[in-house]
């Protein structure tokens, strides 16, 4: 009788066989780059260049070297590019440098005014194809060209690049404008129902749209409203109202600031601390059409203009009172961005997409005619707002202090 072990050994043969066989037929690591011989990519600005069909690109490669303290820190070239073909322009650069030049540490792209209106489709190809790049890479679209905001000499001396990178990810907690990674732009470019849209950027000076900093010769890059795209071209552009409004109907406010006022002269900032939209495809007054639901928690941050001094039931109607106030403020940047999507045609707020996943039936009946239909789909609004802080204070410094004998000033009660 043969043994268990018998039975398994001529099993066990070929199996090591195969092992031996893979091993020896396994490659090394040919295709490996040591750190030290390579220059990161932080971020990339493309505009159109000088002759018809080429490119003007603008790359801003970092070498991290180590100083004589033995920290790290990062010299930075940064250096333009004419060129047709963007693949080309990593072997143009590996001309210009010891090192090659590694993308997949890119983070940012910039894309020109001139490109952003003459079309970036076909700029983008190169950049979802080849493997080093990824599709977590934001998108920014220049006021101007793509090359002037890469090469801005910054007050703080740091690379533009990481700037705009550090903006970004600081602004998911703090909602003012839209983020477009490139993933993104491509999934929506995709879609017969929304139009993509891409946030802005701009150079400024000491004392533009309100900034003011020490170093006057030093600039600033600033972030902010949003470009549409139809078709892969520029085809409007977005205020900070209108861009705000988008960022509410598509469910993507973190937290912000918001003002509000009561008629009387009484104005309240209040902190959004959390924020959700639903939606609902209905009749809407005899048409169908689409509902928002926004739920809305604030903390009161500031009250000016309000001198009357309130005890605790007149500060409980006060905050009764302010929660129409900013429903109101909300409904206002709203209303500002379907108005200009009605106006222009075009669909970046993705009603026709919400129309599509929630009513299938009605979207086969009006998507020959989108995004232009999009004019006559009513939108309603149903917007909660609750108050959940109020601050330390119950009166401002400015309202009038009852005698101290009466309990003290009311301020910390």
């Amino acid at each position: 009788m043969e043994t268990p072990q018998k039975k398994i050994f001529p099993l066990r043969l070929p199996l090591v066989l195969l092992l031996i066989m893979g091993i020896l037929f396994l490659g090394g690591c040919n295709g490996k780059r040591e750190i030290d011989e390579l220059a990161y990519v932080l971020g990339m600005g493309i505009d159109k260049g000088k002759e018809e069909g080429t490119y003007l690109v603008t790359m801003q490669i970092a070498e991290p070297r180590v100083s004589g303290g033995g920290t790290a820190e990062l010299e930075n070239w940064t250096i333009s590019v004419e060129t047709k073909s963007l693949s080309a322009i990593m072997e143009q650069a590996a001309e210009a440098f010891s090192k090659q030049p590694f993308a997949g540490t890119l983070r940012v792209i910039v894309l020109g005014e001139d490109l952003a209106g003459a079309g970036i489709n076909e700029a983008l190809d190169y950049f979802q194809r080849f493997h080093e790049f990824r599709r977590t890479i934001y998108l920014l679209v220049s006021k101007g060209q793509a090359r002037e905001v890469l090469n801005t000499e910054l007050h703080t001396k740091r690379i533009p690049s990481l700037n705009l990178f550090d903006t970004i990810e600081g602004q998911k907690k703090q909602s003012v404008f839209p983020i477009t990674r490139l993933g993104h732009y491509l999934t929506v470019l995709g879609r017969e129902s929304q139009n993509p849209i891409i946030p802005r950027v701009e150079k400024i000076q000491s004392g533009e749209h309100g900034l003011f900093y020490a170093d006057k010769e030093g600039q600033e890059i600033l972030i902010h409203e949003a470009a549409v795209f139809e078709g892969g071209k520029c085809v409007a552009n977005l205020n900070d109202q209108e861009t705000k409004g988008y960022l509410w109907l598509d469910d993507e406010i973190e937290s912000r600031v918001l003002e509000g006022e009561d008629g009387e002269g009484a104005r309240v900032t209040a902190w959004v601390l959390s924020s959700k939209t639903k939606y609902k495809v209905e009749n809407i007054d005899g048409k169908m059409g689409i509902k928002f639901n926004i739920k809305t928690v604030v903390s009161i941050n500031e009250i000016m203009g309000k001198d009357e001094q309130a005890d605790i039931y007149r500060w409980q109607q006060f905050t009764e009172e302010l929660r129409p106030l900013m429903a109101q403020a909300i409904q206002e940047e709203c209303e500002a961005a379907v108005a200009i999507s009605k106006e222009q045609g075009l669909d970046f707020i993705g009603i026709g997409r919400k129309i599509e996943i929630k009513n299938p039936k009605y979207w086969k009946e009006i998507k020959e005619g989108w995004p232009q239909g999009i004019e006559n789909i009513p939108v309603a609004y149903d917007i909660n707002v609750k108050v959940e802080h109020s601050g330390l204070a119950r009166n401002s410094p400015v309202s009038p202090q009852e005698n101290s004998a009466k309990g003290g000033s009311p301020a910390l009660q």
